[in-house]
């Protein structure tokens, strides 16, 4: 499988948060935390302050290399939006050197769109033709192929595959739930892609996903979980989600504009 990985990011490589309650904040799903079914060796690293230093898009490459074989044809197709948390170009380099390829497309003087973002990153894909489309977030772990394996047994048989991952609820990566609700990552076919409208732009956090994934007829979607596949902690709040786009206020449907970014 010729795969792009198409990642959409704007400052997620080295930021500041602060803790929140895991409690408090993931009650509404209390009953599925669950302890993690692997183990992680990483945690994010604690100030003297209290508050937490993330390194998301770092650790998602290093782990991809992980699992990497040389027989995979895999690139990483990285549309970033001026980020300023760190030099991109410097820290792909340092991490994937010449075992991983990649691609950084720079796009100054626009606002953040998680949408438009990966829609480039197909177009790049495409150009470059690469068969194959994995869309994915910059803050995912992978620590096994159960992923990658699945995907290509399902695209074989010309389906889409959303993958359900561990999501943590706490900075220790010890305890989280399988996070069933959402499509913001998906295989498919690049061919199938442009056969779809593709992803819409959206000015705040929310509902391209959705918006994508119900132009699939059911019988054409795969969905099933996968071990070693992992949303790394950050916080849940709308506050964090939203912070590159420039609508705070929107989310969800509201945040997604009309016409399709094709």
């Amino acid at each position: 499988m010729d795969l792009a990985i198409c990642i959409s990011v704007k400052n997620r490589s080295n930021i500041i948060v602060q803790p929140e309650d895991p409690i408090e904040t993931y009650k509404h799903i209390a009953k599925k935390i669950v302890d993690s079914p692997d183990c992680i060796d990483f945690e994010p690293t604690v100030k003297h302050d209290g508050s937490i230093h993330l390194r998301l898009l770092p650790q998602m490459l290093k782990s991809l290399l992980s699992i990497k074989k040389d027989s995979d044809k895999w690139t990483i197709i990285i549309v970033d939006y001026d980020s300023s948390d760190c030099n991109l170009e410097l820290m792909c380099k340092e991490i994937c050197s010449d075992l991983l390829p990649y691609v950084i497309h720079s796009v100054k003087g626009y606002d953040f769109s998680r949408g438009t973002g990966l829609d480039t990153a197909a177009k790049i894909a495409k150009e470059r033709k690469y068969n194959s489309l994995f869309f994915c977030d910059s803050d995912m772990l992978f620590t096994d192929r159960t992923i990658f394996d699945k995907a290509v047994a399902v695209l074989e048989e010309d389906k889409i595959f959303y993958p359900i991952c561990f999501s943590f609820t706490q900075p220790d990566h010890r305890r989280g739930y399988w996070r069933d609700s959402g499509y913001g990552m998906v295989f498919m076919k690049t061919e199938k892609y442009f056969k779809s409208i593709g992803w819409k732009h959206n000015v705040s956090w929310g509902w391209e996903d959705n918006e994508l994934h119900k132009q699939f007829n059911k019988d054409k979607v795969v969905r099933l979980p996968c071990n070693g596949y992992f949303h790394q902690w950050h916080p849940n709040s709308i506050g964090f989600k939203t912070q590159e786009y420039p609508i705070k206020h929107f989310v969800g449907k509201h945040a997604i504009v009309d016409v399709s970014v094709n």
